[in-house]
């Protein structure tokens, strides 16, 4: 039977998203989720992990959301202290590479401080481009950690674990699982990422892609789905791989 990590990203993004990806995993069928150390709702996210022992907790790599963990970065963030919204192949050419990796780290080390990490995936996919390759590469050196697939280039690294799909966006539906059964059998794992949330004013001012997070929850706590998945499928997290 295929394991299936539904892993719900932007955990510490806000108390809102917080909550709403705590409830995705009580309630439903979410069993990991990835945090963003530098986000304003990060030591919330932790307490409530706290209480919640068994949800899989990796790190949401940061390079394109609020601010830095560390200060005096010169060439990944604007004029304001802010990272880059836009990260691109050439937006990433006018950067520092020594500054994105000190960068991450600091982000893995403030969550490894709080909890164990399952795995490491980025915001807005940033690790899977091309120029950060040598990030990723001295990052994986350093922790040797489980990391979600999707690269636009060759990666030899035994414990990539395949991002088959997204439940985002247009994919969203009531019968997301059932259209995609077949494809997701075909795999003996898979992540599958996914943003449930309760929204708050935090949430509405960061991101265009906030009432849709109400949807993916209402989904992802349904008893069809729950009931769907149970039948189809063994639910896990990169812990228990």
């Amino acid at each position: 039977m295929t394991k299936l990590i539904i892993n719900a990203d932007d955990f510490g993004l806000s108390e809102g998203v917080n909550y709403g990806i705590i409830s995705a995993y009580k309630s439903g069928v979410v069993r990991s989720t990835s945090t963003m150390a530098n986000m304003p709702g990060f030591e919330h996210a932790m307490e409530l992990l706290k209480e919640n022992e068994n949800l899989g907790c990796g790190v949401h790599m940061t390079l394109s959301c609020y601010k830095p963990v560390l200060s005096n970065l010169k060439t990944i963030v604007d004029e304001n202290g802010y990272f880059i919204r836009r990260i691109t192949n050439e937006v990433i050419e006018n950067m520092d590479l020594d500054e994105v990796y000190e960068e991450f780290c600091a982000q893995i080390e403030k969550v490894r401080s709080k909890t164990d990490i399952t795995h490491l995936d980025s915001h807005h996919h940033v690790h899977t481009l091309e120029k950060l390759r040598p990030v990723i590469e001295r990052v994986l050196e350093k922790y040797d950690l489980p990391i979600r697939g999707g690269f636009e280039y060759d990666f030899n690294y035994s414990k990539i674990i395949p991002l088959i799909d997204t439940f985002y966006g247009d994919n969203v539906s009531e019968d997301y699982f059932v259209k995609k059964i077949d494809y997701l059998k075909s795999y003996e794992i898979a992540d599958i990422m996914c943003h449930p949330a309760y929204i708050d004013d935090f949430l509405m001012k960061t991101t265009s892609y906030s009432m849709a997070r109400i949807n993916e929850h209402k989904i992802l706590t349904s008893k069809d789905t729950k009931d769907f998945i149970q039948d189809n499928f063994l639910l896990t997290n990169y812990r228990e791989l």
